[in-house]
């Protein structure tokens, strides 16, 4: 855009003709009015030069010149021609000059010629002020390029220093933590030479191996007094030095310092090209762990266990339930033949059999309720010392002559509480199942000690004092496999027929219902050791069974009995019993029926069986036993489990039954009930 030269002069016509005579010339004007139009235009357009007449100076207008001049660039300076009135003794010139800068006065009037060379002078002064103009900003913008550059550089360095410096800082936190971690750090070459080894690594390596290793020696030199060893190292490290990676459980350690299990994670070392040059170790002690992982799972074992013991227990007692239910009209049924036909040899002899043979059933039932842990025990306290001691003569003609028996027991007695006659049982299980292992000849040993139970012991068992019965044979053992079945319902190393398999149940289910446990361990040298350990009964002073000192009970007479049991079979074989014996029996199906009946009606006798439908029997026992004190209730189980804690106290006889077996039951009753009646009927002294 070319430069301009504005021009004010107010008066009259000579801002036109000065701007004519400047296009003559070929120079671009423009007329401005007055000095604030002036003021205007530089800030909308490039002034090149000034052309102002004195004229134009009133009323303040130099001053708002000079403030607009004042706010030019460093570099600008536009060129003023100042036309001065002719003969003038103003001051005004002088004003101009020094507070506007760059003036050149022309006085008036002026030739052509002047005024356009002191225009065209004004305009190339002008000119160069926008090339030096230029220039700085040229120069402004390569020193500002210099400078970013020269700050990028200062950056870059900054930058390189604080990697450098991070790198360091990251080395030596490394260093700190591989020399400072409990975990055991090993570098080796392809020699098996340690290139680094951290502080755990080297005590750790001292104390198991009593060398503490250098970076420069080979760890299968310093171990070549543990050839065992060096030789599992050697393996393990060569697996890592040809390139593998991998994690690993290992045992280490000189057998007369100190062996631990280690976690070892293996890795290849390469360098910059990639190159394998070593491998790296960082191992973990974790020997507690495994221990703890070992004990888990064989705590797991046990909960497997315990929970297919319990299901094969609820099993057998549902079947035992059954069965019992079944075997009462046989029992019964036989029981009534053997009287109608004991004037007969040949009935007589087939009874008998079939009534052996009832009876076998029977134990076989017993044992698997005792397994079950559901059968009904008569436990009392009693000396096991005097139960154990007084076997010797049972046990040694069950056994037979081709078995040496030997007893020991304490001087002062063992109390336990027990059912007597199902831990007599028991001992002569184990001690038939000692005799079979040595098949029939050697030498079999009942021992019976005292002995403690505390936290560390035993977690099976709860703390406290044990009477421990131990059967202990010379036969060949168990391998581990058949020992942790041996308990196992129908399991059974004899041959078919040989044996029930349930022998070694029935004894543990027992020992669990008495608060103990059954253990059998294989014996130093050869033979096995089963353990019966049964709580210790502490100051409760021996009980006296009322059955030991009854003188006998009466004949019985005649009773009006209610008899409830749901199971068809089993009630009409005990309905025939009691009429045999004597009685008027009403038999019904129901315990709801059966209360309805005890409200309207008179009985001298309740025979009830426990698990029924709808309304149990024991349910029922309790609810009469509350409200008919002195009738007699005699409660009939084929599955004994718990009873009702209002009804523990009752009569409870076991299925099946047999005449005799309810003859006793009943005449117990009955007798206690009249001696009750007897003492409330007595006058008052």
């Amino acid at each position: 855009m070319p430069q301009r030269v504005s021009i004010t002069a107010p008066s009259g016509r000579d801002a036109d003709v000065i701007a004519k005579i400047l296009a003559g010339a070929g120079l671009a004007t423009c007329v401005e009015a007055n000095i604030d139009s002036l003021v205007q235009a530089l800030d909308r357009e490039r002034a090149g030069a000034l052309i102002i007449a004195e004229e134009a100076f009133r009323h303040g207008a130099l001053e708002r010149l000079a403030h607009r001049l004042a706010k030019q660039e460093p570099w600008s300076d536009i060129p003023i021609i100042f036309l001065a009135l002719p003969n003038s003794t103003s001051q005004l010139p002088t004003l101009v000059i020094e507070k506007l800068g760059n003036v050149t006065i022309l006085e008036r009037p002026l030739r052509p010629l002047v005024l356009v060379s002191a225009a065209q002078a004004a305009l190339r002064d002008r000119a160069r002020q926008h090339v030096a103009a230029d220039y700085i900003l040229q120069i402004e913008a390569q020193s500002a390029t210099v400078l970013a550059k020269q700050a990028e550089l200062e950056a870059l360095n900054l930058e390189l220093e604080r990697r450098i410096a991070d790198a360091l800082a990251e080395r030596r936190v490394l260093a700190d933590i591989v020399e400072g971690t409990d975990s055991f750090v090993q570098v080796a070459d392809l020699e098996f030479r340690w290139l680094a080894v951290n502080r755990a690594a080297s005590d750790e390596f001292e104390r198991i191996f009593g060398h503490r290793p250098q970076v420069g020696e080979s760890m299968l030199d310093v171990l070549r007094h543990l050839p065992d060893e060096r030789e599992r190292l050697k393996e393990i490290w060569s697996r890592a030095l040809a390139g593998e990676e991998f994690l690993e459980l290992g045992e280490y350690g000189d057998e007369g310092r100190d062996r631990r299990v280690y976690e070892m994670k293996f890795n290849a070392l390469r360098d910059n090209s990639g190159r394998q040059v070593g491998a790296y170790q960082f191992a973990t002690d974790v020997t507690d762990r495994v221990a703890k992982e070992r004990q888990l799972d064989e705590a797991n074992e046990k909960m497997s266990q315990m929970a297919k013991l319990e299901t094969l227990g609820q099993l057998t007692g549902g079947v035992a339930h059954d069965f019992n239910n079944l075997l009462t009209p046989i029992v019964g049924g036989l029981d009534i033949l053997r009287r109608l036909h004991a004037d007969d040899p040949r009935s007589s002899r087939l009874i008998a059999g079939a009534a052996e043979a009832a009876d076998r059933a029977t134990t076989l039932v017993q044992r698997l309720l005792a397994f079950a842990r559901r059968q009904n025990l008569q436990s009392r306290v009693v000396d096991v010392r005097a139960l154990v001691l007084g076997l010797e003569d049972l046990l040694a003609r069950t056994l037979g002559p081709g078995v040496d028996l030997e007893f020991r027991a304490p001087q002062q007695p063992v109390l336990a509480k027990v059912d007597s006659s199902q831990l007599e049982l028991a001992i002569l299980n184990l001690a038939v199942n000692s005799r079979d292992a040595m098949k029939g000849d050697g030498k079999i040993e009942i021992a019976l000690s005292r002995r403690s139970v505390t936290q560390s012991d035993d977690p099976d068992l709860p703390l406290g004092s044990y009477g421990v019965i131990s059967v202990t044979d010379a036969g060949g053992g168990m391998d581990p496999d058949i020992l942790a079945k041996a308990i196992e319902p129908f399991f059974t190393t004899k041959g078919v027929g040989q044996g029930t398999g349930l022998g070694l149940s029935m004894v543990h289910g027992l020992a669990a219902q008495f608060g103990g446990a059954l253990k059998l361990l294989n014996a130093s040298g050869s033979g096995l050791t089963a353990e019966i350990w049964l709580p210790e009964a502490g100051d409760y002073g021996l009980e006296v069974d009322e059955g030991q000192n009854a003188t006998g009970l009466g004949e019985l007479s005649s009773l009006r009995i209610l008899l409830i049991d749901d199971d068809l079979l089993a009630r009409t074989a005990i309905e025939t019993l009691l009429h045999d014996m004597g009685h008027e029996v009403i038999a019904i199906s129901s315990a709801t029926d059966g209360l309805s009946m005890l409200e309207t009606m008179s009985f001298d006798a309740l025979i009830v069986d426990v698990l029924m439908p709808a309304m149990r029997g024991d349910e029922l026992a309790a609810v009469a036993a509350a409200r008919w004190p002195h009738l007699p209730i005699l409660l009939l189980t084929g599955h004994p489990g718990e009873l009702r804690e209002d009804a523990q106290e009752l009569a409870l006889l076991s299925k099946p039954v047999t005449r005799g077996q309810l003859t006793e039951a009943l005449s117990k009753l009955v007798a206690v009930d009249s001696s009750r009646r007897s003492v409330e009927i007595e006058p008052s002294a």
